[in-house]
């Protein structure tokens, strides 16, 4: 059975340097899920347990109404309406958690994360792997499984950052320092040798940390015309069953 995402997110809670890079996440309520409409734009309602992006539910306040997308979905609600239309897009076996909504980067006009792919076929974490996940057009996700595809992370930095370089790179060095102390804590808490860390950068250039799956995907790695990268995910991945 795969680590849950809340224990995950309270496992990284408790380390002060990755905690300032957590946006809120609590147990789906109904009250919850109120208030922090009130103080977010948006939120999205993940299951606890999932990857692929399947099943997440944006939930955005509009002036009177609220608009709820979940896959190709999309509903606009008054108030009273809304938990209805919540339950409608749940699965009623699965636990939900809710987070607080980012206002994300774009690239080319679509919103884009991070994947940082980190194994440890030895006695040490590495970074195998990463790219960024650029949505499909007017998509919310970014997966590879909803239309996301790869495109390198130091062009999609470099285009962020105005081609400059230096900027760039200390984002990048950045990002890899925080997905290894990412790894050593979960590690401590949960045994896993492998881990694919959901990173974000926001409008304001803030970095996040969306979620850790410890069942992470690789295909994404496919896209990249650079074989490198996938290459090294799947010695390392040999190394680790053996």
């Amino acid at each position: 059975m795969s680590v849950g995402k809340m224990k995950k997110y309270k496992v990284m809670l408790k380390h002060p340097v990755l905690r300032r890079h957590l946006p809120k996440t609590r147990w789906f309520t109904k009250s919850r899920t109120k208030r922090m409409l009130k103080t977010y734009s948006s939120v999205f309602i993940k299951p606890n347990h999932g990857s692929g992006g399947s099943g997440i539910i944006r939930v955005k306040r509009l002036k009177k109404r609220y608009e709820v997308r979940s896959a190709s979905r999309r509903k606009v609600v008054r108030s009273r309406f809304l938990f209805k239309a919540i339950k409608s897009y749940r699965n009623p076996g699965h636990q939900y958690l809710v987070q607080k909504g980012l206002r994300l980067a774009k690239y080319h006009g679509s919103i884009f994360d991070i994947r940082i792919y980190l194994q440890k076929p030895r006695g040490k974490w590495v970074v195998s792997g990463e790219v960024a996940r650029v949505a499909a057009p007017r998509k919310y996700v970014t997966n590879y499984l909803k239309g996301g595809h790869a495109v390198s992370l130091n062009r999609v930095l470099y285009s962020l950052f105005k081609h400059n370089r230096t900027k760039a790179n200390t984002y990048s060095r950045k990002i890899s320092k925080l997905c290894v102390i990412i790894a050593k804590t979960i590690n401590k808490r949960h045994p896993v040798r492998e881990l694919g860390v959901d990173i974000a950068i926001d409008k304001k250039g803030r970095i996040w940390i969306i979620e850790a799956n410890s069942r992470p995907g690789h295909m994404l790695f496919t896209q990249l015309s650079d074989r490198t990268m996938i290459k090294t995910i799947r010695r390392n991945k040999r190394l680790i069953r053996k």
